[in-house]
């Protein structure tokens, strides 16, 4: 295989891959339709904003816990009851939207019911990958990985937005519930005895358990300053599932087309920045490509604030989904090749409790300042702040690169003679 594709030459990770872009096609197809159905019931910036905080919150609270189940149980087994839990939580959402019988308050319990699955689902996911691939293929994989995600970003919203015009978000809904089967059968049909495999916790407190992986983080900096920029992103900056509903409507005056297309938009730029780490990620710094990446990423959310014309914000939002990728998928690797294999499920669930579980505050924050101030402030504010977590971050790892310079450049005993 080529160098950017060597984690495909592995059956389990090329079914898993393969059926991981038709289930995620899936999801964002009902990503996209799940906040333009709250605006179609006459819901509020505020409402949208609470939808995203209850489908999130889970993950704040409940992803430590997925995280000591990952690395005590079987993975694969585990991915297919949350895959399958998921399906039937699209199949009724599908139900209720077909029948025109929908409320905003079931979008939330719906939403709700989906958040609580994936905050066991999620960090399975993330550590799943490295039980695939050998160590020396496991940026690969994860760059792999969040290609074929953001492949799915550009596929589904594209598809979503036609069919939301046609069809209705009933159509959307249905569309992901069948999806989940691809990826059913590809966790079916792995050869089981390839699956990497580490020793389980077993008589040890789920407390202990927890403890353990946190004191790593906070004990490792190549791990705790990334998890504090992502962290800081998340809450400020990475709420487009809140802001861009109401900037699609209420500044561009796009219609579901139009809005479908700004997440493929999106989506497109972050599938060429998975590919770039893909095929040179490993010939460059990684600290380098999270800051570079960070400073792109607020640098074109300020564009995206300050534009008000289709034709100045669709390129805006593709190189904001390029910066962005670059700057998470290296957090991700960076994190992965800090953490020994019996405790990556544990850190990271902190990486999915900070990624997705900030999302919570940062659906209240986007939609307060959106319900006072419009969509554009939401994007100024949340690139200001992040801005500022940036900041303090780059400090931070350069006053840790100077610590380490100054300390190889100490003479041994041998040289001090």
């Amino acid at each position: 295989m080529p160098r950017g594709l060597a984690a495909l030459r592995y059956p389990n990770f090329r079914l898993y891959w393969f059926g991981q872009i038709v289930s995620l096609v899936g999801t964002w197809m009902q990503s996209v339709s799940q906040p333009w159905l709250v605006l179609l019931l006459g819901g509020s910036a505020l409402q949208l904003g609470i939808v995203v905080a209850l489908q999130f919150t889970p993950a704040m609270l409940l992803a430590p816990l997925g995280g000591v189940i990952a690395d005590r149980v079987d993975k694969r087994r585990l991915l297919m009851v949350t895959q399958s839990v998921a399906m039937l939580q699209a199949v009724i959402f599908t139900i209720l939207a077909a029948l025109h019988v929908v409320q905003i308050w079931e979008v939330m319990l719906l939403a709700l019911g989906l958040g609580m699955v994936n905050a066991l689902d999620m960090p399975v996911r993330q550590a799943f990958a490295a039980d695939l691939v050998r160590r020396e293929d496991l940026m690969n994989a994860i760059a792999l990985n969040s290609a074929s995600f953001n492949l799915a970003r550009v596929i589904g919203p594209a598809i979503a937005g036609v069919t939301l015009a046609f069809f209705g978000p009933a159509f959307n809904f249905g569309a992901n519930a069948v999806s989940y089967l691809a990826v059913l059968l590809a966790l079916a049909r792995m050869d089981v005895t390839a699956i990497s495999r580490v020793a389980t916790l077993a008589g040890v407190s789920v407390r202990s358990s927890l403890a353990e992986g946190i004191r790593y983080a906070v004990r490792t900096p190549l791990v705790l300053w990334p998890l504090v920029l992502l962290g800081g992103m998340s809450i400020f900056a990475f709420n487009f599932q809140t802001l861009l509903p109401l900037f699609a409507r209420n500044t561009l005056h796009l219609d579901e087309g139009g809005f479908g297309a700004l997440f493929a938009a999106m989506g497109f730029g972050s599938l060429i920045g998975s590919m770039a780490l893909a095929f040179v990620g490993a010939r460059r710094p990684l600290l380098r490509l999270i800051l570079g990446g960070a400073i792109g990423f607020v640098s074109f959310e300020v564009a995206l604030g300050l534009s008000r014309s289709p034709f100045a914000v669709y390129p805006s939002i593709m190189l904001l989904g390029l910066a962005s990728m670059l700057m998470v998928n290296t957090i991700n690797v960076t994190v992965q090749h800090n953490v020994p294999d019996e405790l990556r499920g544990r850190v990271m669930a902190l990486y999915v409790t900070v990624f997705a579980g900030a999302t919570p505050i940062g659906g209240f924050f986007a939609g307060g300042v959106a319900q006072l101030w419009g969509a554009p402030a939401g994007f100024l504010l949340g690139a200001g702040l992040g801005a500022v977590v940036l900041v303090v971050v780059a400090w931070q790892l350069l006053v840790m690169g100077k610590a380490w310079t100054d300390a190889s450049a100490r003479p041994g005993p041998a040289s001090a003679k």
